[in-house]
């Protein structure tokens, strides 16, 4: 008869795991409990995850946290917040203007490369229209000898046959 064994689903229980799980029910916006912990586990004794899940809540929970809105602060506070903010304003103001600065000086000076390079292929392209021009005269020079050679070649040709 085959018995069939039955793996026990033992699962290696640690800190890291339920608090990984925590934090994942927190960012998809499940408040994270015990049983919720346990059933993703897939785990019945609760008491070493309720152990972890303490120790994470005491560490890493926020719900303790007092959120403060400004209209709560006092003048005072609210005063030295107001000073803060526009110290910090002014400051990202001046560095904008200062990159500002810098990036029209690079444009300006990027623009008098593009100028004089633009001066040169101007330069350079009359220039070539004069060297083509200067081609085809010579082209035609030297067609031109090579007809008058031709016609040497021909009158001497014909002398050193009358001779």
């Amino acid at each position: 008869m085959n018995q069939i064994k039955v793996k026990p689903n033992h699962l290696d229980l640690n800190f890291n795991t339920v608090a990984a799980i925590a934090d994942r029910m927190v960012w998809t916006g499940r408040p994270p409990t015990l049983c919720a912990i346990c059933e993703e586990l897939h785990v019945q004794s609760t008491d070493e995850v309720d152990q972890y899940f303490e120790l994470w809540k005491t560490r890493y929970c926020c719900n303790g946290v007092e959120k403060t809105h400004i209209a709560d602060l006092s003048s005072e506070l609210k005063h030295l917040l107001a000073e803060t903010f526009e110290k910090r304003v002014i400051a990202l103001r001046a560095k904008l203007k200062a990159e500002s600065a810098e990036i029209r000086v690079d444009r300006d000076r990027l623009a008098k490369i593009n100028e004089h390079k633009d001066a040169k292929i101007e330069a350079l392209m009359l220039a070539l229209g004069d060297a083509e021009v200067k081609i085809a005269d010579q082209a035609r020079r030297i067609s031109r000898l090579k007809n008058e050679v031709a016609v040497g070649r021909d009158a001497l040709a014909k002398a050193e046959k009358r001779i």
